[in-house]
């Protein structure tokens, strides 16, 4: 990084979670910090701070309750998991709060329809 680029720099958060890989969704509240998913049913986990320049924000992270384990999503879901968190990491657009990103939209579509498709019993 050059010192005319500018990184989010973020507190260790609760659990292990790291901040700069949260959804603007895990942000509001509105996913699980640890899987994911949409919350239904959920737990605080703590809060993260993330700094931008001189504004520190602070979350609440919620966890999906009882827990993630009690939730599993599947092989599938992990594998598209997996492959939004490594698109997010390095898309500019993922890494802005509302950045607007179609590829990484899609990429989260595909794994809440396959964590949903395995809760359901119609996964792998």
């Amino acid at each position: 990084m050059t010192g005319s680029q500018t990184a989010a720099t973020a507190r260790p958060g609760p659990a292990g979670i790291d901040p700069n890989a949260l959804t603007y969704q895990q942000l509001q509240g509105w996913n699980c910090a640890l899987c994911g998913l949409p919350l239904g049913a959920d737990r605080p986990l703590g809060t993260v701070t993330i700094a931008r320049g001189a504004t520190h924000t602070t979350y609440e992270v919620r966890g999906c309750a009882p827990s993630c384990a009690e939730t599993s999503t599947g092989p599938a879901a992990e594998t598209e998991w997996r492959a939004a968190l490594e698109h997010a990491a390095g898309c500019r657009a993922c890494q802005t709060i509302g950045g607007g990103c179609s590829e990484g939209e899609q990429l989260l579509h595909a794994y809440e329809e396959a964590a949903r498709q395995a809760r359901s019993g119609g996964g792998a």
